[in-house]
């Protein structure tokens, strides 16, 4: 289940990430960012989704995360788990460090620029049905 080839992700005008790395990178990628869309591609298909804008909006956000990934150094599953984005919250106070990883949205390991591909996606959507 790939939701971005190698050649997608170079006509999106990226290139930081070669052939061999891709695969693996990809899978990571498309973990995290199933974590914080509720799975909304592991329970319909990215293929036949009909709203392109949302699409479009999901590779690029695809894309831009394994570049985030490649940018901290994670070529392993083992790397993923051990990455911890070093922040503490008092109420609602958040202070982070200046690491890499302060690039991220919480704690989710996504990197910020990739959650704001989605912001208008709906997506993101954490609704609560209230009847």
């Amino acid at each position: 289940m790939s939701y971005l080839t190698h050649e997608e992700y170079l006509e999106l005008g990226f290139n930081k990430v070669t052939v061999p790395e891709f695969d693996n990178l990809e899978k990571y990628a498309a973990r995290q960012l199933n974590r914080v869309t509720g799975d909304f591609y592991m329970r319909h298909s990215l293929s036949d989704d009909t709203l392109k804008y949302r699409v479009d909006k999901f590779k690029i956000a695809m894309a831009v995360q394994i570049e985030y990934l490649k940018s901290v150094g994670v070529t392993s599953l083992s790397d993923l788990l051990n990455a911890s984005t070093p922040s503490v919250s008092v109420g609602r106070m958040r202070i982070e460090s200046g690491s890499a990883n302060a690039a991220t949205v919480g704690r989710t390991m996504v990197a910020t620029e990739a959650y704001n591909e989605l912001v208008y996606t709906g997506l993101l959507y954490r609704g609560v049905d209230y009847r």
